[in-house]
């Protein structure tokens, strides 16, 4: 989540529509024919009973209950997304994934049964792959060093997504996304990606996505070969420690421009892949400098500016037509306790999950959460075993 003014433009045209598109409906856009066919794709289907209403659930390291994804439905949630990990380290460049080493939920047989028990729930799943890089964790910054390490990144990478496009395909899962944030790979080679498309096509029939980072979104050129614009919702709003939600809201509007133009350019609905606010103080600023796993041990919790900028969230993007909805970051099994999960990502326990099963049309009164045994209290998903 690197701050980044976004380098490229949507086409200079599309900005006189914007006010057209923000609130008038396809009926305004009926003088200009191609202006009113990309509208009606990007709000097709997108009734506001049919809002993903997601969480992004954070694989156990040990099988879980049946029962583990009961809390998330009972918050209104509707559908979950479903993380395999893969691992590269930059050295060597080769994908690994679904190693025994590596925690239960991420391997195909732990997500084979996560899959079982959101169906169980009632939730529909996005499988949504995810790289873990050697040395730096986000895969926003890799790229491979030469030609060679390129051919061997892409041939793994594409085993990955084709092994989990046939796990999607054959439960029968609602959404499948080609990779989360390996931007600098998508922008540098991006008719390989056209191509991944292409064969995960052939596989699996539901909906496509890719999930972008907030600042590359808008470079991405190959949404015209998915279904929905997904895209990784870090936003940086304001550096103020408890910003009121007023603030927020009227902070939102540059993003939401470039955002609309998007949605207008491609003719496709903008899912927010991840959205979701740590609850320390500057949580709605640039949340990747804040203090995290060791650094954050006695940081002090701020629940009001992480419930704020849930509400501020939903206030601007939940209403408009061309909003898919989106996934919460993120959701553990059961629901989490201890020094941790006060700082952490989470909502489950904390006020943010009132506001979102306010919105979300579910329980708005979490109970008191269970304890996690020592094993599992993890700040965030630590480093996978590297690859053999």
């Amino acid at each position: 989540m690197k701050k980044m003014r976004l380098a490229a433009r949507v086409q200079v045209a599309a900005l006189a529509a914007l006010s057209v598109f923000a609130g008038c409906g396809a009926a305004g856009a009926g003088n200009d024919p191609a202006m009113a066919g990309r509208l009606a794709a990007a709000t097709a289907n997108i009734r506001p009973e049919e809002k993903i209403r997601g969480v992004s659930f954070s694989a156990p390291r040990r099988e879980m209950a049946p029962d583990a994804l009961v809390r998330a439905s009972m918050t209104g949630a509707n559908w979950v997304a479903v993380i395999p990990y893969a691992f590269v380290d930059p050295a060597h460049p080769r994908v690994a994934f679904d190693r025994e080493r590596q925690f239960w939920g991420e391997r195909t047989e732990g997500v084979a049964k996560t899959i079982e028990y959101a169906r169980e729930s009632r939730l529909s799943v996005l499988l949504k792959p995810h790289l873990w890089v050697r040395g730096q964790g986000w895969p926003g910054e890799f790229v491979p060093d030469t030609e060679e390490d390129w051919e061997v990144f892409l041939s793994g990478y594409r085993e990955y997504i084709l092994r989990f496009a046939h796990v999607a395909d054959s439960m029968d899962v609602e959404m499948f996304s080609v990779g989360t944030e390996v931007d600098l790979v998508a922008l540098a080679r991006p008719d390989y990606w056209r191509s991944l498309i292409e064969e995960v096509r052939a596989i699996y029939g539901g909906r496509l996505t890719y999930a972008a980072n907030w600042d590359k979104y808008a470079r991405i050129d190959f949404w015209d070969a998915l279904d929905l614009v997904g895209v990784d919702a870090y936003f940086p709003l304001t550096d103020d420690a408890t910003p009121d939600v007023e603030t927020l809201v009227e902070a939102w509007e540059p993003w939401s421009e470039e955002l609309r133009e998007v949605a207008l350019a491609t003719g496709k609905p903008v899912l927010f892949a991840e959205f979701g606010y740590r609850s320390v103080d500057g949580a709605a600023g640039r949340q990747w400098e804040l203090p995290d796993g060791r650094r954050a041990r006695g940081v002090p919790a701020n629940y009001e500016a992480q419930s704020g900028a849930y509400e501020a969230l939903f206030r601007v993007w939940w209403d408009r037509p061309w909003f898919a909805g989106g996934f919460a970051w993120k959701w553990y099994a059961g629901s989490p306790a201890g020094e941790w999960i006060a700082t952490d990502y989470s909502p489950q326990g904390k006020p943010a999950e009132t506001v979102m099963a306010t919105w979300y049309g579910g329980d708005a009164s979490p109970g008191t959460p269970p304890v996690l045994t020592p094993a599992d209290l993890t700040a965030d998903r630590p480093p996978g075993p590297a690859p053999d």
